[in-house]
């Protein structure tokens, strides 16, 4: 059964999600290190949820692990377990939906991710082999758990945006306005966006509520923004006081639930809903950009998100929680 617009009519669809684990998070004890889709299941059932996009969340197996487990950085193996970036993470989130798990297989959308810089060339053609055999939705990309910056969509990366174009599926972007933010910041992201009107885009984390960058998403026909993790995201951004390092919009941040309303009013045809389950919690050490590291220490649940979807009215729920994101999935 192929997913479309009929059949996810009136369902409430969670739009980011990772399958998958993260070595590195497990052997540094941190934390979430892991999500399965039957534990996305459960939650989508006791949540009332319908259906989750999925995708992979890191690509560890392509690096060497003793680098990346002791200092946190992606070297390269000379002889990796996987041949390639996310080879084995693609392969393995598209087996659990339609291999091991078949009985709950309409309720999840899978997405390939994806390395801008590494061996492009060579994970288009596994893509290509890949969907021989399981349907391909959209591209995730996190340039900053890759460590590879986003803007590599334009030189080497550009590959991606052909396969995406021919297909016509749309991308989802890890962003961040913060100018630590080598990998992912948002200012390359729109420079991507800008040079392929034709692509569908989505940007995730309400772009950290940065007022300017949300407007011109907003201006924009091709982008759709999410609220992944919103409520560590607020805290985050109270935490690291980032309203003295731009403008945000208006919003009470004190609550989640009354920023998550705020979004909605200002940017209705926009906003997408996403838990980022199982990273609503993250409490970790992340290298940001070149001997740039940071520290998390935010806990959030599956619920909290939730409660935010369910603050909202029935009409901006809709929206958020299918409409855009059925425009941002298939076209207007």
């Amino acid at each position: 059964m192929e997913m479309n617009r009929s059949i996810l009519k009136n369902k409430i669809i969670d739009c980011h999600n990772h399958i998958g684990v993260c070595i590195k998070a497990y052997a540094r004890l941190e934390y979430p290190y892991a999500e399965t889709l039957e534990s996305l299941f459960y939650k989508q059932m006791s949540a009332g949820v319908d259906v989750s996009i999925v995708f992979p969340d890191t690509s560890d197996l392509f690096f060497n692990l003793k680098t990346l487990i002791s200092k946190g950085l992606n070297v390269a193996d000379k002889k990796p377990i996987s041949e390639l970036p996310y080879a084995i993470e693609n392969t393995l989130v598209m087996r659990e939906i339609f291999e091991f798990n078949p009985e709950i297989k309409s309720r999840f959308i899978p997405f390939v991710s994806v390395d801008p810089e590494r061996k492009t060339r060579c994970q288009v053609k596994f893509l290509e082999s890949l969907e021989k055999k399981y349907p391909i939705y959209g591209i995730k990309i996190n340039p900053t758990t890759s460590q590879s910056k986003i803007i590599c969509l334009l030189k080497q990366g550009n590959v991606f945006l052909r396969y995406a174009r021919e297909r016509n599926i749309p991308f989802l972007f890890h962003t961040s306005p913060l100018p630590e933010d080598y990998y992912s910041n948002v200012k390359d992201a729109f420079k991507v966006i800008e040079k392929n009107p034709d692509i569908r885009f989505g940007l995730a984390h309400a772009i950290v509520f940065h007022k300017g960058y949300l407007d011109f998403a907003n201006s924009m026909p091709n982008v759709w923004v999410d609220t992944a993790a919103l409520k560590i995201q607020v805290d985050s951004f109270i935490a690291g006081k980032l309203f003295n390092l731009y403008e945000p919009i208006a919003a009470d941040f004190s609550d989640h639930k009354k920023v998550m309303k705020q979004l909605m009013e200002m940017y209705p045809d926009t906003m997408m809903w996403g838990s980022d389950s199982p990273s609503y919690s993250y409490i970790c050490r992340r290298r940001q950009g070149k001997n740039v590291f940071r520290d998390f220490n935010y806990k959030g649940s599956y619920k909290d998100e939730k409660d935010a979807l369910d603050y909202l009215p029935a009409v901006l729920k809709k929206k958020v929680s299918n409409v855009n994101t059925l425009n941002w999935l298939f076209g207007v």
